[in-house]
Parts: C-alpha cells; sequence; structure tokens
C-alpha cells in the first residue's frame, strides 16, 4: 500500500471516528431531550387533569372553563388518581398496567416523579387538596417522538456513510496533490549517479516546509558524499602521482644491485638508498590518507586541553628526532593566564599540525634557532613560530598551503608538500586563523590565533 493510499485510509478512519462520537453524542443527547419534554408534558395534563376534578368547587365559572378547554385537549394520556390508601378513585383509560405501593410511595416523598416502563412515560405528582391528598399519574407512549428519533437515527447514518465516502474521496485527492512533489524529487534522486555526484535537487522557494527540509538534508548529505568520494578520488591520484618516483627508484636500485653480484659495502649502500625511498614511501601515504581521513570526516572528537603542555610534549619529542635543534620557548607572557592557554580541540591532530610547522622550521632555519612563543592578541592566545631562514618568496606565499606544491628552490631538500596543506586542514578544522609573514633571506614567521573556549 502506498504512502498517498495509507493516508487516505487513515484519515477517513480518523474522521469515521470523530463523526460516529459527535452523532451519536448528538443523538443521544436529542433522545434525552425528548424524553425529558413528554415527561414536562405529562406533568402538565397531570396538573391540568387535577385540577378539572379536585378544584371545581374553587374556581370561578371562567376561570374553570379554560380548565376544561386544556382537559379536553388530553387525548391519549392516561390520568389516575390515587387516595391516601393507594386506591384508584378514578381512572381515564383502560389499560392493563398497575403501579406498585412503592411506585406511589416515591411520589409522595419526591412530590413528581419521572418513570418509564418499557417504551411507556410516566408522570407523577402529589397533589394536596381540601378533600384530601391525591396522587396523580399521567402516562402516554410518545410515539411521535419515537418516530422523531427514528428518522433522526436514520439521518445521522446517512450522513455518516456520506460523509465517510466524501473524507476518503478528498482525502485522496488531497493526498496526491500533496505526494505529486516527491514522486519529482524521487525522479531526481533517481537520475543522480556517481557521475553526477555535483547535481543537487531543487530547494523551493515559496515556503518552508517538510519537504523542503528534506530537500535541503538530502542535498547535505550530496556533499558529504561528493566530498568524500572526491577525497578517494584525490588519495588515488596523488598517491599514484607521488608514489611513481621513489617506486621508480626503488626497482631501479633493485635491479642494478641484483644485475651482478655485488660486495657487502655496496649491498648496504644500496639498501641504505631503498630504505630512504620507503620511508618516503611511509610518510606520503600516512599524509594523504589522515588527509582523506580529515576531508571525509565531520565529527572529530574535541576535547579541553592546554596549548602550553601540548608544546612541551611536541618539543620532547622533537628533541629526540632532532638532537641538534635548538629551540627557544618563550611563555613569559601567558604565564600569568592559565585560561588564555586552555582550547577545545583534538590533540593529536593538533600535534600533527604544529608539529609539521616546527619541522618546517627546522628543516628551512639552516642550523639557527627557531623561537616559539605564546602571547595574547586581542584577548585570544596567540602561538608563533618563526625561524632565521632563508625565507620564502611574496610571489610564493598564496600557494605554500596547496597539496604538493614545493618552491623550486627547495627541491634538493627532502620533502613531499603534504606537511602544510595538512596542517591547514587541521587548522580551519579547530578555527584558528594562520598569518604567514617572511622575508627572503631574514625569517619566516607563522601565527596561530587560536579561537575563545569559553
Amino acid at each position: 500500500m502506498t504512502l498517498r493510499l495509507k493516508l487516505a485510509w487513515n484519515s477517513t478512519l480518523i474522521v469515521t471516528l470523530i463523526l460516529g462520537i459527535t452523532f451519536t453524542g448528538t443523538y443521544l443527547l436529542f433522545r434525552q431531550h425528548v424524553k425529558h419534554s413528554f415527561f414536562q408534558q405529562l406533568q402538565s395534563r397531570a396538573f391540568t387533569a387535577a385540577f378539572f376534578h379536585l378544584e371545581k368547587d374553587e374556581l370561578n365559572a371562567q376561570k374553570y372553563e379554560l380548565i376544561e378547554q386544556r382537559y379536553r385537549e388530553i387525548h391519549r394520556e392516561s390520568i389516575r388518581f390515587f387516595d391516601k390508601s393507594n386506591r384508584m378513585v378514578f381512572e381515564y383509560d383502560t389499560l392493563q398496567y398497575q403501579l406498585s405501593d412503592e411506585v406511589l410511595g416515591h411520589v409522595r416523598q419526591k412530590k413528581v416523579l419521572y418513570f418509564t416502563d418499557n417504551e411507556r412515560q410516566f408522570a407523577g405528582i402529589f397533589y394536596r387538596d381540601n378533600e384530601g391528598d391525591y396522587v396523580v399519574v399521567a402516562s402516554d407512549t410518545d410515539k411521535e417522538g419515537l418516530a422523531q428519533l427514528d428518522k433522526l437515527k436514520r439521518y445521522l447514518l446517512i450522513s455518516l456513510l456520506l460523509g465517510v465516502c466524501l473524507s476518503f474521496l478528498f482525502t485522496h485527492l488531497l493526498a496526491k496533490q500533496t505526494f505529486r512533489p516527491f514522486s519529482q524529487l524521487i525522479q531526481d534522486v533517481n537520475s543522480i549517479t556517481a557521475k553526477n555526484l555535483h547535481a543537487r535537487l531543487a530547494v523551493g522557494t515559496k515556503e518552508k516546509d517538510e519537504l523542503t527540509a528534506l530537500t535541503e538534508a538530502f542535498n547535505r548529505f550530496l556533499e558529504r558524499l561528493e566530498k568524500g568520494v572526491d577525497s578517494q578520488r584525490s588519495f588515488l591520484k596523488h598517491a599514484s602521482h607521488e608514489l611513481k618516483t621513489p617506486l621508480a627508484a626503488i626497482i631501479s636500485n633493485l635491479e642494478i644491485t641484483l644485475s651482478r653480484p655485488r660486495t657487502p659495502d655496496e649491498y648496504r649502500t644500496q639498501m641504505g638508498s631503498i630504505h630512504v625511498d620507503a620511508l618516503h614511501i611511509k610518510s606520503i601515504l600516512e599524509g594523504l590518507l589522515l588527509l582523506s581521513g580529515l576531508e571525509a570526516s565531520s565529527d572529530v572528537p574535541f576535547a579541553p586541553l592546554r596549548v602550553d603542555e601540548l608544546l612541551w610534549d611536541l618539543l620532547e619529542k622533537t628533541s629526540i628526532t632532532h638532537p641538534e635543534a635548538f629551540i627557544h620557548i618563550d611563555l613569559d607572557q601567558v604565564e600569568q593566564k592559565p585560561h588564555l592557554l586552555e582550547v577545545s580541540g583534538n590533540r593529536d591532530l593538533l600535534m600533527i599540525a604544529i608539529g609539521n610547522l616546527v619541522d618546517n622550521a627546522l628543516k628551512f632555519s639552516d642550523n639557527q634557532p627557531v623561537f616559539v612563543q605564546l602571547s595574547e592578541h586581542e584577548q585570544h592566545l596567540q602561538l608563533i613560530i618563526k625561524d632565521r631562514g632563508t625565507g620564502i618568496d611574496p610571489s610564493e606565499l598564496a600557494q605554500i598551503f596547496n597539496l604538493f606544491y614545493r618552491s623550486p628552490k627547495n627541491q634538493a631538500i627532502p620533502g613531499h608538500g603534504i606537511g602544510l596543506h595538512l596542517s591547514k586542514q587541521i587548522f580551519d578544522l579547530h578555527r584558528i586563523q594562520i598569518t604567514v609573514r617572511s622575508a627572503l633571506g631574514s625569517y619566516t614567521e607563522f601565527a596561530l590565533l587560536f579561537p575563545s573556549f569559553r
């Protein structure tokens, strides 16, 4: 069953339930009204009969004539009088029914009593007269009222059936009209394949409804999917491009080594060269894999951390990999401001990103000291990494964060052009602003401005 038909059936069921409850309540209320009105009519007839039979000697002719006229209008009602001994002293009918002493006692106690026997209704009154106390009971069957109730029941049933049919018809038409945009949406979704992941679903601009929200959510899903696919394609493209050279070098060295017998020293030399190329391949793959994961993932876990502690851990590792390096760290400006040092981020990623900047500073500093400083800038924490190296040409500053970009003058220095691009992606993920200043033959400075934690 389609959603359209299911909606029509469910809506019709609800309408049927509502109409059924409404019509049933209407019928019951009207039946109660008809019954009560007839009880009041019988009570009035009982009073009229009591006046006619018991007040004749106390009323003038004109009033008695009016009472007599009303009494003559009584046609079907049964009128019975009972004295204090419960003896029937007057009977205006020939019907075969009996009233118990208990019922007559209730009438005397309550003064007015309504009750029903099968479909016959009774109204009893207690009437005091100078000739004695009497119980007057008027009864009849409300045939007109029952006929009206029967007609009302038929009309309500017909209205219910007609309402249910019309509800199903109009709900089905409304559902068809409502789900028409979904049909177009399904058609548009089916037209999107791996070859046109850049395509997006058209978003209605007239009003923001659930369909618009669904379309926007699907477009966001397509963006994430496209980014993931592009990341994989980029990984394969760059990996194949960057791995060709070291793999070719490894194969070439192996072919040369295996071309004839070698001395142990020659074997060690060739193995050393192969080892360097293998490490280069490993470094490229690790960088590309990490970069691919960053581009495809949007839920990197963040946690509070202190930047000074991260720096000390980083410098401790750097002292192992670069034992000859000299790094000067300055924390004087933030020592008395511990709240500034706490930020929110992914510790492992920030270690990699800042470590890449420190490694680059050491690599291009030509054995000069590298300066690392933490300071306050416009109420934000700022980290500055500065070297005294060869500097960067102004024309190249805009390209240094591009993937695999390497300056032509630095081709002899080991590297593969992934580090700065990866660092920039990590800083962007943490909303850290990075600024680069450099002067040829003098220095290069990277300034990181961290966002507020609280």
